[in-house]
C-alpha cells in the first residue's frame, strides 16, 4: 500500500514552506500563482489529500456545513430551485471536504427544534439558510452558539449577517412592467410566503411596476403561497371558480407559474394565446414546459457557490467585522408563455 504522503514532504518537494503548503490546501491569500501552481503539480503529482479528521481535531471543527430549509424531504425531491442550489453549493465545499449536511421538519415546531438542536449539539462549523424570514429566530440560535451564518436573501433584523442575494424587487419590477406595457389589466400576482423577504422585495417590485406606469394595484390579485406548483396550481384554479380570470399572471416562482399554467390549461384557456404567464427562477425545466415560460432568472448554481464562498472565508478568520454579502442581477427571459394582450 503507497504510504500517504505529509505536508512537509509537500514542502520539501515544492521548495516552499509548511505554512505555504497549508495556504494552497486551504484556498487562502498570500501565495503566489506561480508557487501556488508548483504546489498543486505536486500534490497532483503525488496524488495528497488531507487528513480531515486530524484537521478537524487541530482545528476543533467537525467539517461540517448545514444547510437549512424550510420543507420536507419528500417537497425538497421537486423542489429544482433547492437542487440547483445544492450543486453550486456542493461544488466549493467538496473540494474542500467539508460534508453537507441538509435540515428539514415535518412542521414549524420541529424545524425550529431541529435548528436549536444543530446550533446547540455542536454538529456544524457553519450554517447556510435557504427561506429567510424577516426577524427569522432560526438565525439567533446559531448566532448565540457563535456559529457563522449565511443567509439567501436579505436577512431582515439581522444587520450582521452575511447573505447572498438577487435583485428581487428590480426583476419582479421588470416582469411585471413587461405584463403591463403587453396591454395587461388584471394582473394576477402569487408571491411567496408572506415574511420571506424574497416575497416582500418581490412584491415590492410588482408595486412599484404599477406606481411606475401610474396604475392602481387591484389588493385583490395579491395572493400569497408558498412557491409551490400546488400553491399557483390551486390559487388559479380557485380564481377561475369565482368567474376572475386574471389576464396575465405573475408567480414569484416557476413552480407555482406551472401550476397556475396546468390549471388555466385544464379550464380550457391557453396560456400564450389568451392569457400571460410569467415566473421567477429560471430553474432548469423552464425552457420545456409547454408552453416554454417567460421567466425572470436568477442565477442560482452560482448564488450556491457564492453562499459557500463566504462561508468558507468566515471559517478562516480573515474576513475582519464587515458583513459579507453579494448581490446577483437578474434577467427576463422571453419565451412561449406571454402574448400581447
Amino acid at each position: 500500500m503507497k504510504r500517504k504522503m505529509t505536508i512537509q514532504e509537500i514542502a520539501r518537494l515544492a521548495g516552499v514552506s509548511k505554512a505555504t503548503v497549508s495556504r494552497v490546501l486551504n484556498n487562502r491569500g498570500g501565495v503566489s500563482p506561480e508557487t501556488r501552481r508548483k504546489v498543486e503539480e505536486v500534490i497532483r503529482l503525488y496524488s495528497y489529500t488531507p487528513n480531515l479528521v486530524a484537521r478537524g481535531l487541530s482545528l476543533k471543527r467537525t467539517s461540517s456545513i448545514g444547510l437549512i430549509v424550510a420543507h420536507t424531504a419528500e417537497r425538497l425531491s421537486s423542489h429544482l430551485f433547492f437542487i440547483e442550489f445544492l450543486r453550486g453549493i456542493s461544488a466549493i465545499l467538496d473540494e474542500r471536504g467539508f460534508r453537507l449536511i441538509v435540515a428539514t421538519a415535518e412542521s414549524e415546531d420541529r424545524y425550529e427544534t431541529s435548528c436549536r438542536s444543530m446550533a446547540e449539539g455542536g454538529v456544524v462549523d457553519g450554517v447556510v439558510v435557504l427561506g429567510v424570514r424577516r426577524n427569522d429566530k432560526r438565525l439567533r440560535y446559531f448566532l448565540r452558539a457563535g456559529i457563522p451564518v449565511v443567509t439567501v436573501g436579505r436577512p431582515i433584523g439581522f444587520p450582521r449577517v452575511d447573505y447572498v442575494d438577487v435583485d428581487n424587487a428590480g426583476g419582479a419590477r421588470v416582469a411585471t412592467e413587461y405584463l403591463l406595457r403587453l396591454g395587461h389589466g388584471e394582473i394576477l400576482f402569487i408571491n411567496g410566503p408572506r415574511e420571506h423577504t424574497a416575497s416582500l422585495a418581490r412584491e415590492k417590485g410588482y408595486r412599484a411596476a404599477f406606481r411606475a406606469l401610474r396604475r392602481e394595484v387591484d389588493e385583490g390579485l395579491i395572493v400569497y403561497g408558498d412557491f409551490s406548483f400546488e400553491s399557483g396550481y390551486e390559487t388559479v384554479r380557485g380564481f377561475l371558480a369565482r368567474g376572475k380570470a386574471p389576464s396575465a399572471v405573475f408567480a414569484a416562482s416557476d413552480l407555482a407559474a406551472m401550476g397556475a399554467i396546468t390549471a388555466f390549461k385544464e379550464a380550457g384557456i391557453r396560456v400564450g394565446h389568451e392569457v400571460s404567464v410569467i415566473g421567477f427562477d429560471d430553474i432548469p425545466y423552464a425552457h420545456f414546459f409547454d408552453p416554454p415560460l417567460t421567466t425572470v432568472r436568477q442565477p442560482i448554481y452560482e448564488m450556491g457557490k457564492e453562499a459557500g464562498r463566504i462561508l468558507l472565508l468566515r471559517l478562516e478568520g480573515d474576513t475582519g467585522s464587515e458583513r459579507l454579502h453579494k448581490t446577483f442581477p437578474t434577467q427576463l427571459i422571453v419565451r412561449e408563455s406571454t402574448i400581447r394582450s
